[in-house]
């Protein structure tokens, strides 16, 4: 151990001599965290004053940056979380300044507001038609959301704190003032960025694939996370080529340079004109963090060779990193920063060593002169020590990232090393024919069109590539599991429900509306990594179950258990007439039907649903109790006091320990009787605060209260969640974790 920490320490020593300036870099980094870890800081000063030069103007300045970042962070974070931290609604006028996109995909802009009480930086909602440094005179409502409602969800909250964002801002009156001159850089990168999408995908289909695949690798419009494009290349470990960063910014300024080697330009200007180039890149790619990031830290690397001076790669890196921190502290939390950082210094302590191994491909016989092989031979060899490099850089790289993949993600991909050699250079070839079809379809569209054609064939064929790497056994595979409970009941927050059994291939009780699946419902199973193949259905009501046919197109439905045979519901009829040709069995079960989801657990059909109309779906309730590892949960849906009763009076077995239930939209739902009839200890019960049908009565929370009965409203505690074990039943509150409960047999 002691021989490992020696050489790790030599190693240090060796990079602090040729990276000076990675004492100032661990600086930043102890500056921007020492609101979140002063230790961790301390620790970083120190070893940063360990690593600098003996003298007392590097220590110094050490102390210099740590502060300067710590205070600017302070200053730039602390108004930014006083403002999120409570959720309201205010009506403000004043002066903003456009800026640019949220992101590619969004139709938000960010903009800075200045009004009486100062300037802050916010998020202006569908401030896509805006234009990059307009200066307008604005009347609207300020906003901040409240906290994301269900687990798996994207936390906008998050985002705005990581990026400084105030708050959002819906514009409601507005007239121009003037425009910006400093913005019209971005504006023209805008605009090119328009017309090279446009010019790059001419002739090629809307939906084709390599349209797709196009666009993400030479602009970054990535397809959505749960499209079969992004699928392949996540797990065959090429999601990169998606991402703009310095992946892309090497390529292009490797292309831009390969031109210029063709004409007569002395190195220094060339060296310019590439540079060039990267900047002007990164803003047509909308100036993202990542490609920010990227362009920094190539012109830092480039800049030795205009000063005559030898590059260093971790002087580079150490000199953009204290750049970026200095621009924005928080980047330091972000995935991309590290995964940016960390992959690029793993390349650089480590290639080397790899390419010792990787290497013998390509090597020539020492006793055979390099003069003596023929043009067919050299370039036989270039090709090979070009796969042999190309080898350690994919092997040393997912080494590098294999941490932070497993910690982020939980996923795991060793065929990445094999897809990286055949998807990084088609990308280099696909980024030049779609830059060329561009400037071709200027002068000659048909020919721009012809490229395109030929681009998209490659693009699919990448596409195939990526898919065959992902199917390869144990190419990847996942570390750990996403899904936070056995049950996860859902908060759709507008009187419906939805609920997933974290069980088998996959099952939900309910699927809420069709607004619920797209806003949330999609993006928590992508995240989750999940499928659902059963579903049961409580009532024929549109947020029960009106994503049904969106569950059909994106999730292998194989059975679907429904109330009733008819229903005047749309999204219902549709999902009826979709079903048979994508193979879904539908069941119209009656009363005491069981359905087994695995070993230990299994749903039972306590009620069928009604056959007649009666007026509204929540009189058409199927009831059902699902047996998990012998504890019972009641699922009764809309209920009302006319079924309760029947109940009652029926043969039914309603014992159960926890009930999930909604409220009936002109009715009573849980009366005294039915819940003491039923003996659960706990009530989860859906709600919506807009719609007072969909809201429990004061009296009645007061009265399930009393009787000794944990109640769950997720109008207050948003999503439930049960974890199901032989002796202990545990429930909480994911808004209020302290709001749990553990029922013991």
């Amino acid at each position: 151990m002691r021989f490992l920490l020696d050489h790790l320490w030599k190693g240090c020593r060796e990079i602090a001599i040729v990276a000076p300036l990675l004492p100032i870099a661990l600086a930043s980094l102890a500056g921007s965290i020492w609101s979140f870890s002063h230790g961790g800081a301390i620790a970083l000063t120190v070893l940063a004053v360990i690593l600098a030069q003996k003298s007392w103007k590097w220590w110094v300045a050490i102390l210099g940056v740590v502060v300067g970042v710590a205070i600017h962070h302070e200053l730039v974070d602390q108004p930014v979380r006083e403002s999120l931290a409570k959720p309201r609604t205010t009506f403000v006028d004043g002066q903003l300044i456009v800026g640019g996109k949220v992101d590619l995909f969004s139709q938000n802009r960010v903009g800075w507001l200045i009004n009486q009480s100062g300037s802050k930086k916010v998020s202006i909602v569908n401030g896509a038609h805006h234009i990059h440094g307009e200066v307008l005179q604005i009347k609207g409502r300020f906003f901040v959301p409240k906290p994301e409602r269900n687990p798996g969800t994207y936390s906008r909250l998050d985002r705005w704190r990581r990026e400084a964002i105030s708050g959002g801002l819906v514009i409601q009156d507005s007239s121009l003032i003037s425009l910006r001159w400093q913005s019209a850089p971005m504006r023209w990168a805008e605009s090119l960025r328009k017309h090279l999408s446009h010019l790059m995908t001419i002739g090629i289909d809307q939906g084709a694939i390599g349209r797709e695949v196009i666009l993400a690798m030479v602009l970054g419009e990535k397809p959505a996370r749960d499209s079969p494009v992004s699928e392949a290349f996540r797990e065959s470990g090429a999601m990169h080529v998606f991402a703009v960063s310095g992946l892309h910014v090497t390529l292009v300024g490797g292309l831009c340079w390969l031109v210029l080697s063709s004409f007569p330009i002395p190195r220094r200007v060339g060296l310019i004109l590439v540079i060039f180039a990267m900047v002007i890149y990164s803003m047509i790619t909308g100036a993202r963090p990542s490609s920010v990031r990227a362009a920094i830290m190539a012109i830092s690397f480039l800049a030795a060779f205009l000063i005559r001076r030898r590059p260093s790669l971790f002087n580079s890196l150490a000199l953009s990193f204290t750049m970026v921190v200095f621009w924005n502290p928080s980047q330091v939390f972000e995935i991309g920063f590290q995964l940016s950082y960390i992959v690029l210094a793993s390349i650089g302590l480590g290639v080397g060593i790899v390419y010792r191994y990787t290497g013998r491909v390509a090597e020539l016989d020492p006793f055979f002169p390099a003069r003596l092989l023929t043009d067919r031979q050299r370039r036989w060899l270039s090709l090979r020590q070009y796969f042999a490099a190309l080898s350690a850089s994919s092997i040393v790289a997912w080494l590098g990232s294999f941490p932070l993949m497993i910690y982020y993600f939980g996923l795991v991909t060793p065929i990445a090393i094999f897809s990286s050699l055949l998807l990084i250079p088609l990308t280099l070839l696909i980024l030049g024919s779609a830059f060329f079809s561009s400037a071709l379809g200027v002068w000659w569209e048909s020919g721009g069109k012809l490229i395109n054609e030929m681009n998209s064939r490659m693009a699919r064929g990448g596409f195939l590539v990526a898919e065959s790497f992902s199917e390869v056994p144990g190419g990847h595979w996942y570390s750990r599991d996403f899904v936070p409970a056995d049950w996860v009941v859902f908060d759709p927050a507008d009187g419906g429900s939805a609920s997933y059994l974290h069980t088998g291939s996959g099952a939900m009780v309910d699927v809420g509306g069709a607004h619920f699946f797209q806003r949330e419902l999609r993006s928590i199973f992508s995240n989750w990594n999940s499928t659902v193949e059963t579903v049961f259905v409580s009532h024929p009501d549109g947020d029960h179950s009106g994503a049904l046919p969106e569950l059909l197109l994106r999730h292998p439905l194989q059975k679907v258990v429904l109330p009733v045979s008819s229903s005047l519901s749309p999204s219902y009829r549709e999902f009826q007439n979709q079903s048979t040709e994508k193979g879904c069995e539908i069941i119209i079960p009656k009363t005491g039907s069981r359905f087994d989801l695995s070993e230990s657990v299994w749903l039972e059909i306590l009620r069928e649903g009604a056959g007649k109309h009666r007026g509204i779906a929540d009189n058409r309730i199927m009831v059902m109790k699902v047996h998990w590892r012998g504890w019972k949960i009641l699922v009764t849906g809309d209920l009302g006091l006319e079924d309760e009763l029947d109940l009652l009076k029926g043969d039914y077995d309603l014992s159960a320990d926890v009930i999930l239930m909604g409220l009936h939209e002109w009715g009573v739902s849980g009366q005294k009787q039915f819940l003491d009839a039923t003996g659960a200890q706990a009530i989860i019960v859906s709600g919506c605060r807009f719609l007072p049908e969909e809201t429990p009565k004061p009296h009645w929370v007061e009265m399930v209260k009393k009787s000794g009965r944990e109640l769950f409203l997720q109008e207050q505690t948003g999503a439930v969640s049960l974890n199901f074990t032989d002796d202990d039943l545990w429930i909480r509150s994911f808004l209020n974790p302290r709001q749990s409960i553990r029922i013991q047999k």
